[in-house]
C-alpha cells in the first residue's frame, strides 16, 4: 500500500502540509515549472512503509502439490520510489518485503502450504492525476518481483503432522521464487493502496515436468515520505 510521488523539483503547500510535486517540464528562463501533485522528496525519491495481506495459492501440475483453495498471509515491509522520465509521472519502486504465501489442499489429506519470503519487488508506474482532484493519482502499474523462502512449514491436519516448507524432497519446495506482478494502486497525498496479481513463473517444486507455480492476490496499504 503506496502513494507514489515523484519530483524533479519539489514545492511545499502550505494548505496541505509536505506535498511535493513532479517536474512537468516548462521553461528555465524565468517562467515557473508546471507540476503535478505526486509526492516525492525533493530530488524525486520517496520512501513508503507497506502493510496488507496475500491471498495466494498453490498451482501446481503435480496433483500432490496442487492446492485447491487460498490461503491469507502477512505482507509487510518497506519501499523506495523514483521518478525515471523527465517531465513525465513514470516511477520505479523497488524495496525489501515480507511475504507469507501458500495454499491448501484436500489431497489425500487435509494439507496447508506456510511458504514464507523475502521478497524484493522492480514495479514501474505511470501515475495519473484525477482532473478535479489533483490530490489523488491513479498509478497502475507492471514488473516482476524475486523471492528467497525463509521459512515455514507444510501441515497435515489429518495426521497432525508438520514438516518444513524448503528443502530437497518432493513433497518439499525450492527456495528461489520469481515472477511478474500486475497490478494498480490509488495515492492521496501521502497515503496509498494497492491491489496486485503476482504470477509465478519459477517452477518452485523438484519436478522438472509437473511444474509448480506461486500465484495470488496482493492488498497492501501504506504510507509514503
Amino acid at each position: 500500500m503506496t502513494v507514489l510521488a515523484f519530483a524533479m523539483t519539489a514545492q511545499v503547500s502550505p494548505a496541505q502540509g509536505h506535498v511535493y510535486m513532479y517536474d512537468r517540464g516548462g521553461s528555465h528562463s524565468g517562467q515557473s515549472h508546471r507540476s503535478g501533485s505526486i509526492y516525492s522528496g525533493p530530488d524525486g525519491t520517496y520512501f513508503g512503509l507497506r502493510l496488507g495481506v496475500n491471498a495466494s495459492r498453490v498451482n501446481s501440475e503435480a496433483t500432490y502439490l496442487e492446492s485447491n483453495s487460498s490461503k491469507a498471509g502477512l505482507v509487510a515491509g518497506f519501499v523506495v520510489g523514483q521518478q525515471i522520465v523527465p517531465h513525465a509521472p513514470v516511477l520505479f519502486e523497488t524495496g525489501l518485503l515480507y511475504s507469507e504465501k501458500g495454499g491448501k489442499s484436500d489431497y489425500g489429506g487435509n494439507f496447508c502450504y506456510n511458504l514464507n519470503y523475502l521478497e524484493v519487488p522492480l514495479t514501474f508506474k505511470y501515475a495519473i492525476e484525477m482532473p478535479s482532484a489533483p490530490e489523488i493519482t491513479i498509478q497502475p502499474l507492471v514488473g516482476a518481483y524475486m523471492g528467497l523462502g525463509v521459512g515455514g512449514y507444510v501441515k497435515d491436519f489429518q495426521t497432525r503432522e508438520a514438516y518444513h516448507s524448503f528443502g530437497s524432497e518432493d513433497s518439499q519446495f525450492k527456495r528461489f521464487d520469481a515472477g511478474l506482478k500486475l497490478g494498480c494502486g490509488i495515492g492521496i497525498q501521502m497515503f496509498y493502496g494497492e491491489i496486485s496479481y503476482n504470477l509465478g513463473l519459477a517452477n518452485i517444486g523438484h519436478d522438472m515436468f509437473d511444474e509448480t507455480h506461486n500465484r495470488g492476490l496482493t492488498f497492501t496499504i501504506g504510507l509514503n515520505f
